[in-house]
């Protein structure tokens, strides 16, 4: 699994650029109307004929535009795996050919007088056409190298944040199966078990892994705490069916959502507490994640710096997911609870 590293993380950026979202269908066509206008703007001669002038450029502009928009999502579509350099080719001969072939229409529509004007009208829009090519494909460039650079960053923190997560149980897991191997060998034995994958999932590179292993892993978490808290800590789950845990989700965000309501919830108190861990499908294939703790009645026994894993979940996922994830907690009556909501997941591609 080691050896799939990072892959997710290049294929997006090596790949095709993405012109098919709404966001940047509306800033192409912004930008394409500030085109017409500023054409407009220069060639017009007479304030007369500026509005005709301005729709028949912005009528032309929007046409090549939109029509070279969906020519990039089709082959966005059917060749989904395409190189950088290859898909900046592609743009860079769509936009040319798409404007001589909305000059042939526009000279049927409205024929020219002579030849000479024709060949000049074709000449022109050819070489405005390629030179928007490649101030296009010159962006595209920049763009790329700085989505490269934040890509980079971006891994050292989150190999940094996620080397941060769960060190602190550590040496109580160590203790409590060494107090285990001679009264109770098998059980001891099974913990060390637990505790080798979760120390695995720790120093794995991989930033991704299906929503099964993490679930496996907060079961094996959770069977070393029950060890060292016996009858305190009660858990309860409750998994949607209709969730498929196959899907990819960047590694360890439940995780230590669970060892911090096990650490600041269950394990201060003497009375211990149920920890009740609920997955439910939502709205356009959204997850829901909620965890729910109760709070130590006595304050002296609540621990400082409970905030530091919610932080540390926040940047993860800004990272892993630009919008459309979240984290919230709030607090009623006794009860702690963390509320995680996850964008729609992908399968791993074999």
């Amino acid at each position: 699994m080691a050896a799939n590293a990072r892959q997710p993380l290049r294929t997006t950026l090596d790949s095709m650029p993405d012109l098919c979202t709404p966001g940047s269908v509306l800033l192409l066509v912004v930008v394409g109307s500030l085109a017409a206008l500023v054409y407009t703007l220069i060639s017009t001669e007479s304030a007369s004929s500026f509005w005709l002038d301005f729709g028949l450029a912005l009528l032309f502009i929007q046409w090549v535009v939109l029509s070279s928009t969906v020519l990039c999502c089709v082959a966005r579509r059917y060749f989904p795996n395409s190189r950088f350099t290859g898909a900046v080719w592609l743009l860079f001969f769509i936009v040319p050919l798409v404007t001589l072939l909305a000059t042939v229409a526009s000279v049927r529509i409205s024929p020219v007088d002579s030849g000479d004007q024709m060949g000049w009208l074709f000449t022109r829009n050819l070489l405005i056409s390629v030179l928007v090519s490649l101030t296009f494909v010159r962006y595209l460039a920049l763009q790329q190298r700085w989505k490269q650079q934040v890509a980079a960053q971006a891994s050292a923190r989150m190999d940094a944040l996620q080397a941060r997560i769960h060190p602190h149980f550590l040496f109580n897991a160590l203790n409590t199966i060494t107090e285990l191997v001679h009264s109770r060998p098998i059980q001891a034995e099974e913990a060390l078990l637990d505790l080798s994958d979760l120390l695995r999932s720790g120093l794995r590179v991989d930033t991704e892994h299906a929503l099964q292993e993490e679930l496996e892993l907060i079961r094996s978490y959770l069977r070393i705490e029950s060890l060292r808290l016996g009858e305190r800590l009660e858990v309860s789950w409750s998994i949607d069916e209709r969730i498929d845990l196959s899907q990819v989700r960047p590694a360890l965000l439940i995780q230590p959502l669970v060892e911090n309501a096990v650490l600041h919830g269950i394990a201060p108190s003497a009375e211990g507490g149920r920890l009740a861990i609920r997955l439910d499908m939502i709205r356009f294939g959204r997850i829901r994640v909620t965890i729910e703790n109760p709070v130590p009645t006595d304050p002296s026994n609540r621990l400082s710096g409970n905030g530091t894993a919610l932080d540390n979940i926040r940047q993860r996922l800004e990272l892993a997911y630009e919008e459309g994830a979240q984290l919230k907690t709030d607090q009623v009556g006794q009860v702690f609870r963390a509320t995680l909501t996850l964008p729609p997941g992908r399968t791993r591609a074999s």
